[in-house]
C-alpha cells in the first residue's frame, strides 16, 4: 500500500461515516465496466469473464497467460539493475505510466521480497509451467531465489540464522528490513523478520528442489526449517475447565528482530506455512536422507502449531485472524483481520483433511466468515483485510478457489456458483497486455497481488473443476506431485513428477490412446483406486485422471 493511498482510505472512510454508509460499498445495480474493460452479464445480471464469455474457461486461461506473460517482459530498475519486481512492490504500467518500459514506475512504498518471491515460485515455476509448459519460468524464479538468498538472508551465528527477510527499502539491491517508515511505526524495521514467511519461503525453495534437484535450495528450506524448530512456542491453552490464565501469543512472533531476538509484534495467526514446509520435509525424508534429530525436531515443532491452531486460544476458535501484512503498524491490540490466512488453512485442510477430523464443519464456517467479513454489496469480491478495506482481484480469486475446492469435495452447487462468480470478477482486474489491478478501483498494480497471488488460484480453481479448463486445449491442470518437466505436442504429453506415486488431472482436446508410466502401459479404469487412468467425456474433449504408483516419467499418446 502507497502511503497516499493510506491516506486517502483514511479520508474516505470518515467521509463514508458521515454519510452513513459503508466503506468501499459498491452499488447494487451492475456497473458498465470495471477496471479497463466493458463489464460483460448473463441474463440473470450476473457478471461473466470479460474474454470470451461464451467458451467455457476462455477467460480464465486467458488472464493466467497474460499475467504470466507481463512478469517475462518486466523491465530492469536502472539504478540497482535488478528486474523491477526484485526492489518494488507496487508499481503502474504501460497505461499508467508512459516510462514503465524504463524501469521508472515503482512507487517508494516497502518491497515484500519474502512473499513475491514465495508467490512466484507457486505461481509461475509450479502452477503455470505445468499448464503451459513454458519451461523459462525456472530461470525467471532461479533468479529471485537466488537473490535472496545472497543478498537478503540473515548471517549464519545470528539468533534467527539463515532466514530471509519479508520486506525491504525500495529501489535497494540488499534486503535487511524495511527501515524508511519505523519513524512512523509500520513495517518491519531494520533486522527484523517476519517468521511466518520464513515458512512461506522456505517451502518455496523446497518445492523450486524438487523441480530442479539443485541442493542449494534444499538446505535453503532446512535452514528455515531450523530456525522455525528451534524457536517454536508452546502456547495452546489448557483445558482446565473455567481456565482463564492463558497466553494470547502464537507459536511464532509476528516480527522479531533476527540479530537479537527481541520480539516486536508477538501475535500471527499464520502457522499454516511453516506447518507446510515441515510436514513437506517430513513426507520426504527419506529421499532427502533427513536425519534422525531434524525428523524429531520438524515432527515437534509442526505438532505445536497445529494443535495451537485449533486449541481454544487459536484462531480456529477464537477468529483472531492477525498479523500477516508487511507494511501495516504495529497491532498488539490485535485488532485488524486478515482473509488471507483463513483461506489459505482452509485450502491445506481441503487437500489433507486427515489433519482436522471436522473439517466438514470448519470449512464452511472459513468461507463464510471471510465472504460476510470481507464481502462487497453489490459485487462478487473479497477485501483484502480491516486497516485496507478494499476489494482486490488476488483475495477474490483466492475466496473463489477455495469455493472450487469444497465444491470438487462435496458437490455443493452453491459453491461452486460462488466460484464462477468471484472467478469472473477477478478476471477484470488484468488488462488486455497483462497489467493487472489491484482492484477495481485502484489501478496501481502489485507484484504479490497482481500476479504471485493471482495466477495461481485461477488455475487452482480449473484443476479443481476441469469443465472450466479451456475445451480447445490440452492442458495438465493439477497433480499431487510437483511436475518437473512438461512437453506437449499434436501427438503426445510428457512429463515428469517429483515423486513416484501421484495423481494428475487433464482436460484434453480427445482422448489418449494409450498412456505409459515409465514405458509400461497402464489401463483405463472405472474408478482410480488403482494405477491406470480414469475418462470423463464432456461436449468437447473431456477430462483425464492418470494415477501412477510405480514410476516418474509418463507418456500420453493421441
Amino acid at each position: 500500500m502507497k502511503k497516499y493511498f493510506y491516506l486517502i482510505i483514511l479520508f474516505l472512510s470518515i467521509t463514508c461515516n458521515l454519510n452513513a454508509q459503508n466503506d468501499f460499498e459498491c452499488t447494487s445495480s451492475p456497473v458498465d465496466t470495471i477496471c479497463s474493460h466493458k463489464a460483460i452479464y448473463d441474463k440473470d445480471g450476473k457478471i461473466l469473464p470479460w474474454f470470451k464469455p461464451e467458451i467455457p474457461g476462455a477467460g480464465y486461461a486467458r488472464v493466467v497467460e497474460l499475467a504470466a506473460r507481463f512478469i517475462k517482459d518486466c523491465p530492469i530498475e536502472p539504478t540497482t539493475k535488478l528486474k523491477l519486481y526484485m526492489v518494488h512492490a507496487d508499481f503502474d504500467g504501460p497505461n499508467q505510466n508512459k516510462d514503465f518500459y524504463k524501469g521508472v514506475s515503482g512507487s517508494g512504498w516497502m518491497p515484500n521480497p519474502a512473499c513475491t518471491f514465495a508467490d512466484f515460485a507457486q505461481s509461475l515455476a509450479v502452477d503455470y509451467l505445468t499448464f503451459s509448459g513454458d519451461t523459462s519460468y525456472i530461470s525467471i524464479v532461479r533468479e529471485c531465489l537466488d537473490q535472496i538468498l545472497s543478498n537478503g538472508t540473515t548471517p549464519d551465528d545470528w539468533v534467527w540464522a539463515n532466514c530471509p527477510y519479508a520486506s525491504a527499502n525500495p529501489r535497494s539491491r540488499y534486503y535487511e528490513g524495511a527501515t524508511n517508515w519505523e519513524d512512523e511505526g509500520r513495517g518491519d524495521g531494520r533486522y527484523f523478520i517476519e517468521p511466518d514467511k520464513v515458512g512461506k519461503l522456505g517451502f518455496a525453495y523446497l518445492q523450486f528442489y524438487e523441480i530442479t534437484g539443485e541442493k542449494i535450495y534444499l538446505d535453503a528450506a532446512i535452514n528455515c526449517a531450523d530456525a522455525l524448530a528451534k524457536h517454536v512456542r508452546n502456547v495452546s491453552a489448557p483445558t482446565t475447565k473455567f481456565s482463564t490464565d492463558f497466553s494470547i501469543s502464537s507459536p511464532w512472533a509476528f516480527r522479531v528482530n533476527a540479530k537479537t531476538g527481541k520480539i516486536k509484534d508477538d501475535y500471527c495467526s499464520n502457522v499454516v506455512d511453516p506447518v507446510k514446509l515441515f510436514d513437506e520435509l517430513l513426507r520426504i525424508k527419506s529421499q532427502i536422507h533427513l536425519g534422525k534429530g531434524k525428523i524429531e525436531a520438524y515432527k515437534k515443532a509442526g505438532e505445536l502449531a497445529w494443535n495451537w491452531l485449533f486449541s481454544k486460544n487459536g484462531p480456529m476458535k477464537t477468529f483472531i485472524w492477525n498479523g500477516y501484512f508487511e507494511d501495516v503498524p504495529s497491532d498488539s491490540n490485535r485488532i485488524n483481520r486478515i482473509e488471507i490466512t483463513p483461506m489459505e488453512t482452509a485450502r491445506y485442510i481441503l487437500k489433507h483433511p486427515e489433519k482436522d477430523l471436522i473439517w466438514k464443519k470448519d470449512i464452511p464456517a472459513l468461507l463464510t466468515w471471510v465472504a460476510s467479513t470481507f464481502g462487497v454489496k453489490g459485487m462478487d469480491a473479497i477485501r483484502e483485510q480491516t486497516y485496507c478495506y478494499e476489494p482486490m482481484g488476488s483475495h477474490t480469486a483466492r475466496y473463489a478457489s477455495i469455493c472450487a475446492l469444497w465444491y470438487e469435495k462435496t458437490g455443493d452447487k452453491y459453491y461452486k456458483e460462488e466460484a464462477y462468480h468471484f472467478f469472473n470478477t477477478a478476471t477484470y482486474m488484468c488488462e488486455n497486455k497483462g497489467y493487472v489491478w489491484t482492484g477495481p478501483e485502484w489501478s496501481t498494480s502489485w507484484f504479490t497481488d497482481g500476479y504471485g497471488d493471482y495466477i495461481r488460484h485461477f488455475v487452482e480453481g480449473m484443476a479443481a473443476i476441469p469443465e472450466w479448463a479451456p475445451q480447445n486445449e490440452n492442458h495438465l491442470l493439477g497433480s499431487t506431485s510437483v511436475i518437473k518437466d512438461i512437453i506437449y505436442s499434436p501427438e503426445e504429453i510428457r512429463y515428469t513428477t517429483f515423486d513416484n506415486s501421484s495423481v494428475e488431472v487433464f482436460r484434453l482436446i480427445s482422448k489418449p490412446i494409450m498412456i505409459r508410466v515409465d514405458n509400461v502401459q497402464i489401463e483405463e479404469l472405472s474408478n482410480l483406486n488403482q494405477e491406470g487412468f480414469t475418462w470423463n467425456a464432456l461436449d468437447k474433449g473431456g477430462v483425464l485422471r492418470v494415477k501412477h504408483i510405480h514410476g516418474e516419467k509418463i507418456t500420453i499418446s493421441f
